[in-house]
Parts: C-alpha cells; sequence; structure tokens
C-alpha cells in the first residue's frame, strides 16, 4: 500500500485522526476530508480537504481530484444519545451520507471503498432492548453499502467494529471516565461518575489496533463482505471501573444504576465475543480472517486506559 493514494472521510473524528496518521505512516498518500481543520502529526504529510458529506456536487468534485485507490468512510453521527435528540440527522449523515461518498467513487471501479458501520447495529424490526435510532441508521447504512457493492461494479468491504477506546477525544465510555478521573486528579469537585450495570459486558478494541485491521481489510477484503474488528474478549463494566480505579492517584467516586452485584450474574461470567456475538447474516467475517492476514490486537486494555489517562491528564497542562 505504500505510495498508494487514499480518502479519509471523517477524518477530524477520533478514529478518523488516528487513520490517516497510521496510514501516512505507512507510506500512503493521504488525503484527509474534514469538517473542520486538525492539528495532525508535523512529520506527516496529510492532505486535507473541507469537505461536507452531505453536499454531493462538492464531495464529487474533490473525490475527483483526488481519484483516490483508496476510500476509508468514517464520516457520521456515532453518537447514541445525540442520535435520540436527532434521529432524522442520525439516518441523513449515516445513511444517505454514505450513498453520497459511494456515488462520489462510482466512477472508480478500481477503487477500494471500506465503510465502517458499527456493532450495535440493529435491524428496525429487531427486537432488542438496545435498540435505538444511532443502531438503526448503521443498519441503513451498511444496507446501502451491500447494495451499491451488488448494483455496480464497485469494490466495497464494510467493517464493524466494537468499542474503540485510546488516547484522544471520543464520547465512549472508557474516553468519559478517563477525563472524570483526570478531573478528580486535579482536585476539581465532582458528582459521582453513574455507570448502568456492573453486567454491562463489552468488548473494547484500541483505535490504533482497529486502524491496523482497516488497513488489511482495505489491502485484502473481498467485495460485498462485512469484517467484525474487535479484540475477542468482553469485559464487565465493574472490570472497566476496577481498572481505571487501581490507575488513578486519587479516589473516584462512583455509583451504578443496577446495584446487583456482579456474581449474581455468574451464568455470563464466561461470555465472550465468540459465544455472544451474533453473526446476522453470511457476509459477516470474524477474528480468524484478519488473524490470517497477520493482524492481531497489539494494545492491551490497561494500555488502552494508561494512554486514556495521560491524554486527559495532559489537556490542561
Amino acid at each position: 500500500m505504500k505510495d498508494a493514494s487514499i480518502v479519509v472521510t471523517g477524518a477530524s473524528g477520533f478514529t478518523g485522526v488516528h487513520a490517516c496518521q497510521t496510514l501516512a505512516a505507512l507510506g500512503m498518500k493521504v488525503t484527509a476530508f474534514v469538517r473542520r481543520r486538525v492539528s495532525f502529526d508535523s512529520t506527516l504529510s496529510i492532505n486535507q480537504i473541507e469537505v461536507d458529506i452531505l453536499k454531493p456536487k462538492a464531495l464529487r468534485h474533490f473525490m475527483q481530484q483526488v481519484s483516490p485507490q483508496y476510500v476509508l468512510h468514517l464520516a457520521g453521527m456515532n453518537a447514541v444519545q445525540q442520535s435520540w435528540r436527532a434521529p432524522a440527522e442520525a439516518m441523513h449523515i449515516n445513511m444517505l451520507g454514505t450513498v453520497h461518498v459511494l456515488e462520489s467513487v462510482r466512477e472508480f471501479p478500481d477503487t477500494r471503498v471500506l465503510v465502517i458501520t458499527s456493532k450495535l447495529k440493529s435491524a428496525p424490526a429487531a427486537s432488542s432492548s438496545n435498540l435505538h435510532p444511532y443502531a438503526i441508521s448503521k443498519w441503513f447504512q451498511e444496507q446501502a453499502a451491500l447494495a451499491w457493492s451488488q448494483l455496480y461494479p464497485m469494490h466495497i468491504m464494510m467493517a464493524e467494529p466494537s468499542n474503540l477506546i485510546g488516547p484522544g477525544p471520543s464520547t465512549g465510555i472508557c474516553a468519559l471516565l478517563g477525563n472524570y478521573v483526570a478531573r478528580c486528579e486535579r482536585g476539581e469537585p465532582e458528582q459521582p461518575f453513574t455507570f448502568s450495570s456492573r453486567a454491562d459486558w463489552r468488548d473494547y478494541l484500541d483505535v490504533r489496533d482497529a486502524v491496523a485491521a482497516y488497513a488489511h481489510i482495505l489491502q485484502n477484503g473481498a467485495n460485498s463482505r462485512i469484517y467484525r474488528v474487535e479484540s475477542g474478549r468482553v469485559r464487565a463494566l465493574e472490570e472497566v471501573s476496577e481498572v481505571f480505579q487501581n490507575m488513578a492517584t486519587a479516589t473516584i467516586p462512583y455509583q451504578w444504576k443496577d446495584t446487583t452485584p456482579l456474581a449474581e450474574f455468574s451464568s455470563m461470567s464466561s461470555k465472550s465475543t465468540e459465544s455472544s456475538g451474533k453473526i446476522n447474516n453470511d457476509q459477516e467475517e470474524v477474528l480468524p480472517v484478519l488473524e490470517s492476514w497477520g493482524w492481531k490486537p497489539k494494545y492491551s486494555f490497561t494500555e488502552s486506559v494508561a494512554d486514556i489517562l495521560n491524554y486527559f491528564r495532559q489537556l490542561r497542562r
């Protein structure tokens, strides 16, 4: 992939910044499509273009200028709470925005496109306690990508990441907790941090490992395939809170909405992503495929948490 050209949409976001810097470090010619300019590593050559994916004419114009060999589509609304407040906007950005990106690339049939969806996706008719506008918008996004990959002579792949963590601004639970811990360490008055349930099990993967997986998929992935990008290990929120507490230099006050002890959820204690992660259709590929290409997570959970804490500790220095 060295010297190959790639466009990264949503490049000013949490994953986007890491993606641009990682791909540029690999020797790729990176063009970052951003809503606002950001500060990348000054030692890397990254071209920034301000463009809104909801403006198809401008998007197509800049895509034609670059004529990329690869496209990594990260742009979209990625916050569940925000989707509850603005469901139509979530649908517009995540589904229609993806269609605009695919249409802007359609005249380049040799361009390999990777659309980043979400493990939280859910069909509108699904019976789930976790159904929300964000989940539905990501399901429609994935369906649009699948349709374009089959309707037109394009090479489109999808990746479903788990909960991505690591240094940088994010709306995820670990970033929120890292920011909270750093504020407590500075002696700022705080209300207790509120968790949902001790037995809220999630797979956490460092964003830098996820970006490395995306590079493998861009290079090796098959058209119309969905690749699950995850660590392969789930953790209860109680374990997550303990890791942060152990690394904090101050006592961190927190509380639980569900006060049931984790021990009472013993039937879930042996849970793993292999047993709990439901494969929704024949197009999904799991960890062994990525591992066969030489990918595996490099950052341990504790290393990721340490980097998160260091990031937020340095923000106000």
